[in-house]
């Protein structure tokens, strides 16, 4: 009896510190905001996705040659400054082998690209001037009998410039805090992605993903991360002061949806996609507005 009773104090104790640690962890608020909200003063909240083209004329300060945003983000992984996630979920980390295995460019190897086939160029050993080159035109099959793959995508020793990646998708709460009567754009996550262009399989998809706490951070303790300033250089931004005062422009691809769908994929074509993103950048710029009519 007296094992039995010893082992529930035990366990309650136990169970007290859980209650307690869990309280600390659980406090109502976002780890990933910047300026956390408590849950109890979230009277509305919605999740936005925008895709940031850093070669709009908008978003050109964030793409200053030398000093493009993207340079800074991969410079402070290989610094150990930031760390690197596979995607915004933030789930899974990057190592920096990893990270560099991404950076990495795919290549298109053996073969000949469709306008070289409409010149005439001939992938059989035609040496382009009407011969066969030294083989006659005639290559000897494997003795498998089957031909070697000519489109096959290789990784190659080159690196995506900085330069080459210049699509950003920022992922961002929209919060109305009832406590203070307004409304927040709370930005979570910072995504690097490969342009469509610049990859064999044709899509864009995700280079790392970064926790933008993190990052406002890293911005503000290097001098070189800035928005570049055409219009007086003596009076440059920091990128951080940047996306605080929203200097840059980003449509809205996706909204917290059950299916997790994009815009294009919900309204089954990119214009339509694009015609509701800019209904609902409307439609979230009067919600504010529209609470307190009477």
């Amino acid at each position: 009896m007296r094992k039995l009773t010893g082992l529930a104090v035990i366990a309650t104790l136990v169970a007290s510190q859980l209650a307690n640690a869990q309280e600390k962890t659980n406090n109502g608020l976002n780890p990933l905001s910047l300026r956390p909200i408590h849950e109890s003063n979230v009277m509305y909240k919605t999740t936005l996705w925008r895709r940031i083209d850093l070669k709009e004329k908008q978003n050109q300060p964030l793409f200053a040659k030398t000093s493009e945003i993207t340079k800074h983000l991969i410079e402070g992984v290989r610094a150990g400054v930031l760390e690197a996630y596979a995607n915004d979920s933030l789930n899974t980390k990057l190592t920096l082998d990893q990270f560099n295995e991404r950076m990495a460019m795919e290549l298109e190897g053996g073969g000949l690209s469709d306008d070289e086939k409409a010149a005439g160029f001939s992938s059989a050993g035609d040496d382009g001037w009407g011969s066969g080159g030294d083989d006659g035109g005639k290559k000897e099959a494997p003795a498998g009998g089957a031909a070697p793959a000519t489109t096959a995508a290789i990784s190659s020793g080159i690196e995506y410039l900085p330069s080459q990646l210049s699509i950003l998708e920022l992922k961002e709460d929209f919060v109305f805090d009832k406590q203070r009567s307004r409304q927040y754009n709370d930005i979570l996550t910072l995504t690097i992605m490969i342009p469509a262009d610049q990859n064999s399989a044709g899509l864009e998809k995700p280079l790392a993903s970064f926790k933008y706490k993190e990052l406002e951070r890293y911005f503000r303790s290097c001098n070189k991360c800035i928005w570049y300033n055409a219009s007086n250089v003596a009076q440059h931004k920091n990128l951080a002061d940047a996306f605080e005062l929203r200097l840059f422009h980003g449509k809205i691809i996706k909204r917290s949806n059950a299916l997790d769908k994009y815009l294009d994929d919900i309204y089954k074509s990119p214009k339509q996609g694009m015609l509701k993103a800019q209904q609902l950048e409307y439609e979230l710029m009067e919600f504010e507005h529209n609470l307190w009519e009477y």
